[in-house]
């Protein structure tokens, strides 16, 4: 079996991996959107509307024959780690009879964002994963989806078999969110490993700055953040960020206030009812929920009128609750232009309490709630975990997996990797290589 990693040795986003059997089959782990233009600039608006021969000529595509609408199908099929746009951006490029293998909260997640952003489009051919010890067989390929804990639903690492060789492709994980059984269960659950393709995204970073410790640690302070203040406080996070939402519910019930979400968030929860049965829903004591007009329209577009109905009949909150009794509530919220022209409203009376509770590259980016604050002169306060494991998790768990070697990937510092870890081989991007001859360099460090 042969390993092509074609982006990802060194760099965050953008991941896509290859796997070639001896036979020829080929098979892609992940075909994500890079983060941002190589000089770091957000992508022009429209790129994804560009032509595939442009994406491709340009890099924004990855260099892979056989895989994009136009060519003559040649991959077996995609498989997809996680509902992140770095891990499954691109596929709306695929072409049609190339099956795209994905958990069912990854589908839900794509489904929603389907609904919600007229722009974002599906791959044309997806297939369910099933759980471990259940897989996928294709051709010479065996494909286990082993469940992780991460920042995004349903997130899995994916085993692969072929030619008597075994490759773990761990996709995003972290041992510090409330799954993080899964983060421990890993190893026992893949077995022998030749090759690990391991996420570094901490390393090289600064201790703490993916946040606090644990997403329970964050709960603590949320709750005593919001028991200190009787102004009204709104969380910014991302509205598939589960773990954060529980937190958030928690922290506000036991401070004696309502949690409010939004339409689109009370959707997401909705559809993840049975994969996350912690999540709050329209129906759990002490919810509320904000409609936007915008999320209404693309419900009833979408047939779910009487959901949109049941949900308001029991949770609907209104902006004049909230200016009414600002400390009764904690509004899970995103950056948008609703939020900030909901915190303008509520600040004609008093000040809110502003809480960033995501990754701070995406504040100093700016956008709705962080023009907003530097037009009003306040700094939010940071109350964030992180989605990736830290350097050390990582470490300990390669430790326990015990490949032959670790390859480094969605990472921008793959030289840590061997400091850290026995028998880390750097790649380059591109470039394919033996699993053997990969065990090989691992041997002889």
């Amino acid at each position: 079996m042969y390993l092509t990693i074609h982006r990802g040795t060194k760099q965050i986003g953008g991941s896509c991996v290859e796997l070639q059997a001896n036979d020829g089959a080929r098979i892609i782990l992940d075909i994500g959107m890079p983060l941002a233009m190589p000089d770091g600039a957000d992508w022009p608006a429209g790129t994804m509307r560009r032509s595939t021969e442009d994406l491709r000529r340009d890099g924004v595509l990855p260099a892979v024959d056989g895989l994009y609408r136009g060519d003559r199908p040649d991959v077996a099929a995609v498989f997809l780690s996680h509902a992140h746009l770095d891990h499954h951006g691109l596929a709306p490029f695929i072409h049609p009879d190339i099956p795209v293998h994905a958990s069912p909260g990854t589908i839900a997640m794509l489904e929603v964002s389907g609904l919600f952003l007229p722009s974002a489009t599906q791959p044309g051919n997806i297939v369910t994963l099933p759980l471990p010890p259940a897989a996928v067989q294709l051709g010479p390929f065996r494909v286990q989806a082993i469940p992780v804990d991460h920042a995004a639903p349903d997130s899995r690492a994916l085993l692969v078999e072929a030619d008597g060789e075994r490759v773990l492709y761990s996709g995003d994980l972290r041992a510090h969110g409330r799954l993080r059984h899964l983060f421990d269960e890993l190893p026992a659950a893949a077995g022998h490993v030749d090759v690990l393709v391991l996420e570094g995204t901490t390393m090289g970073q600064e201790s703490g700055s993916h946040g606090i410790a644990d997403e329970l640690a964050l709960e603590a302070q949320l709750s005593e953040l919001l028991r200190a203040t009787d102004q009204f406080v709104l969380v910014a996070a991302s509205g598939q960020n589960i773990d954060r939402a529980v937190s958030v519910y928690r922290a506000a019930l036991a401070a004696d206030r309502q949690f409010v979400m939004d339409l689109y968030q009370a959707y997401v929860m909705d559809r993840l009812r049975e994969l996350r049965p912690d999540a709050p829903q329209f129906d759990s004591p002490g919810v509320r929920i904000k409609f936007i007009g915008t999320h209404v329209t693309r419900m009833k577009e979408a047939g779910h009128w009487g959901l949109v109905c049941r949900m308001a009949r029991r949770a609907k909150v209104r902006s004049e609750e909230l200016f009414a009794d600002p400390g009764g509530f904690a509004y899970l919220a995103r950056s948008n232009a609703a939020t900030v022209g909901l915190l303008r409203y509520l600040e004609s009376a008093r000040p809110s309490v502003v809480v960033w509770s995501q990754w701070g590259g995406y504040l100093d980016k700016g956008g709705a709630i962080a023009d907003w604050c530097l037009e009003c002169g306040r700094e939010p306060l940071r109350i964030h975990s992180g989605g990736h494991a830290t350097p050390g998790d990582l470490a300990v768990l390669a430790g326990k997996i015990g490949a032959r070697v670790v390859v480094p990937v969605h990472t921008f510092a793959p030289a840590e990797f061997g400091s850290r870890m026995v028998s880390a081989v750097m790649m380059d991007d591109g470039c394919a290589v033996a699993v053997t001859e990969l065990c090989r360099r691992g041997a002889a460090i």
